[in-house]
């Protein structure tokens, strides 16, 4: 995507939000949404990955993008559960940013959560990055997610997941054990330690009856994915 279509898709793309149900394990019953951005142009939806990868060379961009996305996507947000709210900390990384975030954040940390996402660099730079952004939101009390907790790609941190309340397990995970059983273990062994260190655990990716199923067996706190209804509001 080259710059010239890049802006184009910016200007004429409509966004929406697609508000995804998290599930309480033990009940079945609706726990909170994550609130997923979606940008649809000529009728067809545009990768939201993409468009955030090459928002990254562009930080003012990015930021008043973010800004306007996570405003719509609380305001329109009319159930009462705990919203999950994407954070990429590269849009946390000015004054101005921070001292918008905090002015944000701070009247509404009771009803959501902060998912901390990665920008798919592993360098220092962006570690660093969020290490002070997750060291931000703990001393403001706000709670976080850590996302995609063990996908290709993503750095491993003791210190992000520490940090955080709840684990988002990654889709992968499922996956793989779809191919090699055994993989099952090193899923019961990540949700012991979440348990043991107080945290919640969210397995994501739940696709099929089968993924529920299994699910549903490991005893794990909260699941997500295509399998269950989606509450959706266009805007």
């Amino acid at each position: 995507m080259n710059n010239i279509e890049f802006k184009y898709l910016i200007l004429n793309a409509k966004y929406f939000t697609k508000y995804e149900p998290i599930i309480e394990v033990c009940n079945d019953e609706i726990f909170a949404y994550e609130a997923l951005s979606k940008f649809e142009i000529d009728n067809n939806l545009i990768s939201t990955e993409d468009i955030f990868r090459h928002l990254h060379h562009n930080n003012k961009l990015f930021f008043e993008l973010e800004k306007r996305n996570k405003q719509l996507q609380f305001e329109n947000f009319n159930v009462d559960k705990k919203l999950f709210l994407n954070f990429d900390a590269d849009i946390f990384v000015s004054s101005e940013q921070q001292s918008y975030w905090e002015l944000f954040l701070n009247d509404k940390k009771d009803n959501i959560v902060v998912e901390i996402t990665e920008n798919g660099s592993d360098d220092e730079t962006s570690a660093n990055i969020m290490r002070d952004f997750s060291s931000w939101l703990s001393s403001k009390n706000i709670d976080t997610a850590l996302d995609d907790f063990g996908q290709d790609g993503s750095m491993f941190s003791f210190y992000m997941m520490n940090g955080s309340k709840y684990i988002k397990i990654d889709k992968s995970f499922l996956r793989q054990i779809e191919a090699n059983r055994n993989y099952l273990h090193y899923l019961k062994g990540v949700l012991k330690t979440i348990k043991l260190n107080g945290q919640k655990s969210v397995i994501e990716g739940v696709e099929t009856k089968r993924d529920y199923e299994l699910v549903k067996e490991l005893g794990c706190d909260y699941m997500q994915g295509y399998y269950f209804d989606e509450y959706l509001i266009v805007k």
